[in-house]
């Protein structure tokens, strides 16, 4: 343990390092847990000085005062791992804190701090409404948008949606009851006195609802080769609501699949290179689970000679792993999005959709996160 605290302290401090010295406050210790645990996680160091001279600390009660301040000075309690060791004649403490499972963390004063860089900040708007958001605290699809109302609503989509799935006619309603209804169903909500439509609101019933949603197209590329420097064969971004991606989407890679064929005698036959069923399971859970909140990037989708890869922004969800979405797990992160693509018969909500894709693909289909996106790649052989 002592060869690796002096390797900790020789890193200098860094995204998950930090040194204090031993007259350290409680409050500086509780932010800096908070910040490591909202992020990555990390190690603290008290008995370090910023330039990585060792100063030491008192073990006196070491381990309860550490734990005093994890269970009294940050909401919610987070337990985390206390050792200290001796190096050149004195006390380090090492305080272990993990990558929080309640996020988001605040201290007392009610601030939610991250850790960036060898520093801590307190989160932004948007990071803190990430930070809910994958806590599954608040979902971004009921969100407001900001100078929009009723008007940038398409009726004759909300009244296709309740005749088939109500038997409502909506169109004929009264308009105070026409307005009831969206705002019960999250499709308008309130903003400081106002009704503007929500994030899922325009996305799924909105008109043109890239204009107030430009991060909410498809990018739809077709390449040469097997490499995205290869030469591009055409390009088109896909605009609409979600439905309409998600059939426009499909309908371009039935189109750009390759087609390969044998003979038999004088019959020619097509071989299937990905199942129809499989392009729009991806294609759906690219958009029903895609992190709106992370408005500078689309969801990509490229063909290449050997493979198709659909890349969405966001990570998995809450706990979700890679290997957990395999046997049917999910922990949605648009709920709003994943009612109405239900009640449409996109998906049927019974986490069938990936344990199919693999059936059907085997090798050939591969789930990454890389970053904050999440990418599905289906491979022709």
């Amino acid at each position: 343990m002592i060869n690796t605290i002096q390797q900790l302290i020789t890193q200098g401090e860094n995204a998950q390092l930090e040194f204090k010295s031993a007259d350290v406050r409680p409050d500086s210790v509780a932010r800096e847990i908070v910040a490591f645990a909202n992020t990555l996680g990390g190690t603290l160091l008290i008995g370090v000085e910023d330039d990585g001279a060792i100063s030491g600390i008192h073990a006196d009660n070491l381990d309860t005062w550490i734990a005093n301040i994890s269970r009294n000075n940050i909401i919610p309690a987070l337990r985390v791992d206390v050792t200290h060791v001796a190096i050149e004649g004195k006390v380090v403490c090492a305080v272990t804190i993990p990558k929080g499972k309640d996020k988001p963390y605040q201290t007392l004063d009610g601030k939610y701090w991250l850790r960036v860089g060898s520093t801590n900040r307190t989160a932004t708007k948007e990071e803190l409404s990430r930070l809910f958001q994958q806590a599954g605290l608040v979902h971004f699809d009921t969100a407001p948008v900001a100078d929009t109302g009723i008007e940038g609503i398409d009726f004759r989509l909300v009244d296709h949606y309740y005749r088939t799935y109500y038997d409502t006619a909506f169109i004929d309603l009264p308009n105070d009851e026409q307005q009831s209804l969206l705002l019960n169903a999250d499709i308008l909500t309130e903003l400081e006195g106002k009704q503007v439509a929500t994030v899922g609101g325009l996305l799924m019933f909105g008109k043109q609802p890239q204009r107030r949603l430009p991060h909410a197209s498809i990018m739809f590329a077709v390449f040469k080769g097997d490499d995205l420097t290869d030469d591009l064969l055409d390009k088109k971004e896909v605009l609409g609501t979600l439905p309409e991606l998600i059939d426009k989407t499909v309908a371009l890679l039935q189109l750009f699949l390759p087609n390969p064929s044998t003979i038999e005698g004088t019959r020619r036959t097509e071989t299937v290179l990905i199942p129809l069923k499989v392009l729009r399971e991806a294609m759906v859970n690219a958009v029903a689970h895609r992190d709106y909140s992370l408005s500078q990037r689309k969801i990509q989708v490229h063909v290449y000679s050997d493979r198709i890869e659909i890349t969405s922004p966001g990570k998995l969800a809450n706990t979700l792993t890679l290997n957990k979405i395999r046997y049917g797990n999910s922990a949605p992160r648009n709920i709003f999005l994943m009612k109405f693509l239900d009640n449409l018969r996109y998906f049927d909500g019974l986490g069938r959709g990936i344990p199919m894709m693999l059936k059907l693909m085997q090798e050939r289909i591969t789930f990454d996160e890389i970053g904050e996106l999440f990418r599905v790649t289906l491979r022709f052989a």
